[in-house]
């Protein structure tokens, strides 16, 4: 039966992250997430339903469109194949539970939200973008499964102290060195956090998230052999989020987060 339940939730993992990719590569440019069907972004040919099969479609066709022999982006079956693999790891770790409802979906935006920050990031706009409309939801999200956990309070002071603890750094360097460090989205996506795993995790996440930013710092520069080549930030804070989830005691041990936990 657990096997059937991974199998399933492997499945469902896939096509979600499928909808992920629909929503990373067009919200941002304004399009429509329903219609048009899938289409080629490079020859604009609609795409047939085999084309459209998650991670299968990508490995047969390998990795080119079928009609302009075009490279299909690599992110495409990288989302598919992460949401599924995170939706499996909360399931073994909280089983069907409301624990698993609330961080798939907690997962479910981080993704969206991550991919969309290093798309825009890499593409024609002058930064990292996030939508705002998912943060608002995940703050929203976030304090219903607070009200159901009976602390809300605990998941409010979350919001509060994950905005605050990078809005201040940032404001003072803005006016230090006349420009912008990180953009407010960042501010947003750290109370989004605070909002589904509350004050206790700010410290170690932030500690994490920082630690991420650096070895991803140093890997685009010796890639890239620039230094002034910008971060997305938000994939460092999603991933330190994502990893509190699975070893939070750990990380709590070896922070001084456990100074704040309920």
């Amino acid at each position: 039966m657990g096997t059937i339940i991974i199998i399933f939730i492997f499945l469902f993992g896939i096509s979600l992250g499928s909808f992920f990719n629909v929503l990373v590569w067009r919200v941002p440019k304004g399009l429509n997430i329903i219609k048009p069907g899938s289409f080629c972004p490079h020859c604009s040919r609609d795409l047939s339903w085999q084309d459209n099969i998650p991670i299968v479609s990508y490995i047969l066709l390998r990795g080119k469109c079928r009609y302009c022999k075009n490279d299909i982006h690599f992110f495409y079956p990288v989302t598919e194949l992460i949401t599924a693999l995170l939706f499996i790891a909360l399931y073994i770790k909280f089983g069907l539970s409301i624990l698993f409802i609330k961080y798939a979906i907690f997962v479910s935006l981080l993704i969206i939200i991550s991919f969309t920050d290093i798309v825009t990031s890499l593409g024609d706009f002058e930064s990292g973008m996030i939508p705002t409309i998912y943060l608002i939801i995940g703050i929203l999200i976030g304090l219903i499964f607070g009200i159901l956990d009976n602390n809300l309070v605990y998941y409010l002071a979350g919001i509060s102290a994950g905005y605050l603890v990078l809005f201040f750094p940032a404001y003072i360097y803005s006016k230090v060195r006349n420009k912008d460090g990180m953009g407010e989205g960042d501010f947003i996506l750290f109370a989004m956090i605070g909002a589904f795993i509350g004050i206790g995790s700010i410290p170690s996440v932030l500690t994490l998230a920082s630690f991420l930013g650096l070895l991803a710092g140093f890997i685009i520069v010796i890639i890239t052999k620039r230094k002034d080549c910008p971060i997305p930030f938000a994939p460092m804070l999603s991933g330190a989020s994502i990893i509190y989830i699975f070893f939070d005691s750990l990380l709590n041990y070896y922070n001084w987060s456990n100074l704040l936990i309920k």
